[in-house]
């Protein structure tokens, strides 16, 4: 069983079961946000205005990534093309220490789709550094969400 997602930025999303919908998001305006399970936030952000194709959604990717890279010291763990089926998906992975100390990992994710455009960030607990970046379950959030 999964949630679906009507949102009114323009997708539709089918995550798994339990994934809550944050009414208030914390990111501004034009965003929305989801708490799936093992921690995992994942903030879908209408920015269509500013990116016009593929290419700068891979720039929207990196842009967004430097704020984990220089605002939380992160270093770049993986970076390049989901290789979704019908999307255009980049992501920059990058592992940071929040406020607290605590290990994390941001993606910030580009998705061309349908001649439209969104932005995807997800950060999830860093509890083994042996597996991160967790790429598959980045594939599989990506992929559950679909640009109208």
């Amino acid at each position: 069983m999964s949630v679906h997602i009507e949102s009114p930025l323009g997708f539709t999303a089918e995550f798994p079961e339990h994934t809550q919908v944050l009414e208030d998001s914390t990111a501004g305006p034009n965003t929305e946000q989801y708490g799936l399970l093992g921690d995992v936030l994942v903030t879908v952000i209408k920015d269509d205005a500013s990116v016009q194709g593929a290419p700068q959604a891979n720039g929207w990717a990196h842009l967004m990534s430097e704020f984990y890279r220089e605002e939380r010291d992160g270093s770049l763990l993986a970076e390049g093309e989901l290789n979704l089926p019908g999307k255009a998906a980049y992501a920059v992975v990058v592992g940071y220490n929040d406020a607290g100390g605590s290990a994390k990992v941001a993606a910030t994710v580009g998705v061309w789709e349908n001649g439209r455009f969104i932005g995807v960030v997800v950060i999830w607990p860093s509890t083994d550094p042996s597996v991160e970046p967790r790429l598959g379950m980045l594939k599989e959030i990506v992929a559950a969400i679909s640009v109208a």
